[in-house]
């Protein structure tokens, strides 16, 4: 079973992975692929394999890349962030299965990581990237003060093809800690 990671209240934890979650994450993966194809660039290969893989690498590098969203113990969405030290930044990335959108739940996940980044971490920077037509994805720097920066022409890929993405950013001197 996952270790738990940040404890979000209310039963919902983000947790880090761990290679027997592989075929959890994936039986959610594979039921959402169809939603999830056209903004992640690994939904289309994902497997079981391939799940384990990310997961076993994550955890070599003691990465922050491979944590999930839980729900009184059950996966619904995973959540990540590649810290760069020495630069003081990180990116966060974040997808929630179609059962649970709507309730705050990623929203709740970013700012615990993002607490995270600046406290813990001491980092400077915090960047979300989405697509510009994915509206669901871009209302959550939108709603936790990040600023749209702009927008980088054709640097998303998915079996889809290229995607644009806007670039929203957090200083760790904006950032409002509840």
């Amino acid at each position: 079973m996952s270790t738990p990671f940040l404890d979000l209240g209310d039963g919902v934890e983000v947790r880090k992975l761990e290679p027997a979650d592989a075929e959890e994450i994936y039986a959610i993966v594979g039921s959402e692929r169809e939603r999830l194809q056209p903004w992640m660039p690994w939904a289309e290969g994902a497997s079981v394999e391939t799940t384990r893989s990310f997961i076993e690498a994550n955890i070599a590098t003691d990465g922050l890349d491979a944590l999930g969203v839980y729900v009184d113990g059950a996966y619904v969405g995973g959540i990540g962030m590649r810290p760069e030290e020495l630069h003081g930044d990180t990116e966060i990335g974040f997808w929630i299965s179609s059962t649970h959108e709507g309730r705050g739940l990623v929203t709740r996940a970013c700012r615990a990581l993002i607490d995270h980044a600046f406290g813990e971490l001491g980092l400077h920077r915090v960047t979300i990237r989405a697509a510009p037509n994915n509206a669901r994805s871009r209302a959550i720097p939108e709603r936790l003060g990040f600023t749209e920066e702009g927008v980088m022409r054709e640097a998303g890929r998915t079996s889809l093809g290229y995607h644009d993405l806007v670039v929203y950013g957090l200083l760790d001197r904006e950032w409002k800690r509840e």
